[in-house]
């Protein structure tokens, strides 16, 4: 294979890096994944083709596929895969000790998803879950779009690149080349073990490219020259084009993305939950849907979203809450307040970090703030290189971007982000009665229960703004009119799931 060396951070078992998410589906498999073609993203089997959960909630047994293959290529060499791979992934994801590189612990954001279990293979197409006591969101992590069954020999013999450059899985496609920000290359799994519904083999395509734009007007000048098939492109450029190639396909979806300010409540003045509440009221949500979201992303709070909807509180409910409500004359008023009684009346000056394609963010934050003579200073930084270290750190005081990105379930709100310990609680915010709430959810046995935790868990969240929601992000896709079978899902990176089953006509 060629390419360059792709490094361990895309590993889709580590961290929720859009790399992980973004290249290594074509490639792999998961045990479960998410339906993309069903508008509610339902959890359907993949390397499972069935499965079943204890009365109790505390056994989950998987009935595996068989005959299905690992590409034909060394140390693996189209060996069949067995339930001793998946349960090596799955403790893998769960940064057991015994399967991982123990220096690279603190890589594994994702073992949080997962909750205290065994594992048992009691033959080569059964496994067998053991939990402790009841886990609801269990079948999302698995299902999750980087939970992939990968081979242990490969892992092992290359530690430092589990990905494209070599990453050998089970899926559609085998891995060609990768260029950084530029290309990813993939050919046909000639042994791919999955028919469509007629008995055909799947894929359909012979390859698939990745080409990454810098320039957005580049891709838009590619699609328009009918040089690329699938563009994901902002509301302009797909107005633009749907304008010029009128019987190109739009495909738009919720994602699984939120526009949210993080908070470190750690770092003065924001260890003042005051401060942070007045923030909260300041911020004009309407606004940010209008100006940065295009008018078209959906006002969210932490559970009551587009996302969630059988666990959420009413959208109208949300609206009516303090910052949310319209108009804001009530909420500054009592944003200054607050800054009064924290004896913060004259402001304070920000450090506020995000990528390039934040910069409208913190400028339309910074004006937000004024009236409470609060000073955003906008630091554009690399994401990767600087803004995720200084967030891991503590050493920041408000970010975008970070985690941000979150899962199908309304656990992957919850826990990993805002829990004491939590894996990606950059906030740093730690509350026992919030912990006690997301437990509760996480064993509730009905789906009433849940929504009981997570509605009430989710008040806490808007009382004490660890962090600032402010809306959840539409994808959008646009295909030209000979692709067929194009979609994405609500999880980012799902779109990267649909090329075992596109095709397209010749033109």
């Amino acid at each position: 294979m060629s390419g360059s060396v792709f490094g361990n951070p895309n590993d889709p078992h580590l961290v929720i890096a859009g790399s992980a998410r973004n290249y290594s589906p074509p490639v792999a498999n998961g045990l479960l994944t998410r339906d993309i073609q069903d508008p509610k993203n339902p959890i359907v089997e993949d390397l499972a083709k069935s499965w079943e959960i204890s009365k109790d909630g505390k056994t989950y047994t998987f009935k595996l596929h068989q005959g299905v293959k690992f590409h034909n290529v060394a140390p693996v060499n189209g060996r069949e895969l067995t339930s001793e791979d998946a349960k090596y992934s799955l403790m893998r994801m769960m940064a057991d000790p015994s399967v991982i590189v123990e220096k690279w612990r603190p890589r594994y954001q994702r073992a949080t998803e997962f909750p205290k279990l065994t594992i048992d293979t009691p033959d080569k197409y059964t496994l067998v879950i053991n939990l402790e006591e009841p886990f609801a969101p269990l079948l999302d992590s698995i299902a999750y779009v980087s939970s992939l069954i990968l081979p242990r020999e490969f892992v092992e013999q290359f530690p430092e690149k589990v990905i494209l450059e070599g990453l050998i899985g089970t899926g559609p496609f085998m891995p060609v080349d990768y260029r950084h920000q530029q290309l990813a290359t993939y050919r046909k799994n000639p042994d791919y073990w999955k028919k469509d519904s007629q008995g055909g083999q799947l894929p359909y395509l012979d390859g698939v490219d990745i080409v990454l734009f810098g320039d957005a007007q580049a891709a838009v000048a590619a699609f328009r020259a009918r040089q690329i098939d699938v563009f994901t492109p902002n509301k302009t450029n797909m107005d633009v084009l749907k304008k010029e190639i009128p019987n190109a396909k739009p495909y738009i979806s919720t994602t699984a993305h939120y526009l949210r300010i993080v908070i470190n409540v750690t770092a003065k003045p924001f260890d003042d939950v005051r401060v942070r509440r007045a923030m909260h009221l300041a911020v004009d949500r309407q606004q940010i849907r209008d100006i940065i979201g295009d008018g078209i992303t959906t006002i969210s709070g932490p559970v009551t979203s587009p996302l969630y909807p059988d666990v959420a509180n009413t959208m109208d409910w949300l609206m009516s809450q303090p910052g949310y409500r319209q108009p804001k004359t009530q909420d500054i008023a009592e944003a200054k307040r607050l800054m009064k009684e924290a004896g913060y009346e004259n402001g304070f000056t920000v450090e506020f970090l995000g990528q390039a394609t934040d910069a409208d963010t913190g400028a339309l934050l910074a004006d937000q703030l004024k009236p409470l003579n609060i000073a955003v200073k906008v630091q554009v930084l690399d994401y990767n290189g600087i803004i995720v270290p200084r967030a891991t750190n503590g050493e920041y005081q408000m970010a975008t971007a970070i985690g941000t990105v979150v899962g199908a379930d309304v656990d992957s709100v919850l826990a990993p982000g805002f829990t004491t310990g939590g894996s990606r609680n950059y906030s740093r915010y730690s509350n026992p009665a919030f912990d006690d709430l997301v437990r509760k959810e996480q064993r509730a046995l009905t789906i009433e229960e849940r929504r009981k935790y997570s509605q009430e868990a989710e008040k806490l969240l808007l009382e004490e703004a660890p962090a600032i929601w402010t809306t959840t992000s539409i994808g959008l896709m646009l295909a030209q009119p000979w692709v067929h079978n194009a979609n994405r899902g609500i999880g980012a990176g799902s779109e990267y799931q649909m090329f075992g089953n596109v095709w397209m006509e010749k033109h």
